[in-house]
């Protein structure tokens, strides 16, 4: 079924009501942060997080290792999109909270080291890595530890290679589409930690724009919905329009970023 069509009726709400605009739910995402022409990409920072970038009509099978699939049909048109996987986000924050090492992901902002990370290097892989190495039997790597290290050096340090798997598939996903990435939108829980939103601003060197909302995925649902019930709305007019809560621009010169980015594949090529 196309994401424009009506399937049927419910009565869950009480009067009949038109059931439409089926879609999965990280395409639902990507289509709520207006992310509508290709090129443009979001990341979800859930339990994982989860980077698509759109490709408009091309269907391309990456050559980078992300994943291919349909983005949403509407219209007779099928639009597709890149997909990278990290396995733990959110996953790791609750990893540092059961050591004991935060209270709490609320916590992540207070307890990182402002100072950086000490010389330490995570690799955050408590679950595999997924895209685009797609290693499910990588295990996590701490390395650059003295006896100065402290808790909010490891806590920075993690937060750190959370956004360097990011970073990871941004610029794969910029060499499928051939062209560099002018921003990258967000949502989900963690984009309030600061210090992580910042770190993936500083690695992948473009502004990184938090959505205003917890529920991204939600009112992309809601505008395909839309979209099924109106047939002369098109999916653009549909979307709600947003600004970002936070921007964050770069703070790292392009070189910094570019030699943390090639130590830290290096590490994880051992995980």
């Amino acid at each position: 079924m196309a994401c424009d069509e009506i399937v049927g009726s419910t009565r869950a709400f009480g009067a009949a009501a038109a059931v439409g605009g089926l879609v999965v739910d990280q395409q639902a995402a990507l289509a709520g942060e207006g992310c509508l022409r290709p090129g443009e990409a979001k990341c979800t920072f859930g339990t994982g997080a989860f980077l698509l970038a759109n490709t408009g009509t091309a269907a391309a099978r990456s050559a980078a290792g992300l994943s291919t699939s349909v983005a949403w049909r509407l219209r007779e048109r099928t639009s597709y999109r890149l997909d990278g996987q990290v396995y733990t986000a959110a996953s790791a924050v609750r990893w540092m909270e059961n050591l004991g090492w935060i209270r709490g992901a609320a916590d992540l902002d207070e307890v990182a080291d402002p100072g950086g990370v000490g010389g330490v290097l995570a690799v955050p892989a408590l679950a595999g890595l997924g895209a685009p190495r797609w290693r499910p039997d990588a295990r996590a790597l701490l390395s650059g530890m003295t006896l100065a290290t402290t808790t909010g050096h490891l806590v920075a340090a993690v937060l750190q290679g959370i956004a360097a798997q990011v970073a990871e598939l941004g610029a794969a996903a910029e060499r499928d589409l051939g062209a560099p990435l002018t921003r990258l939108r967000v949502d989900g829980g963690l984009t309030r930690c600061r210090t992580l939103m910042q770190a993936v601003a500083d690695l992948m060197q473009v502004p990184i724009e938090v959505y205003p909302s917890e529920h991204a995925t939600a009112l992309g649902a809601v505008a395909l919905a839309r979209v099924a019930a109106d047939t002369g709305l098109s999916l653009a007019d549909a979307v709600v329009g947003w600004a970002p809560g936070p921007v964050y621009e770069p703070a790292w010169p392009a070189d910094r970023a570019t030699e943390f980015r090639a130590r830290w594949s290096a590490a994880a090529g051992t995980a």
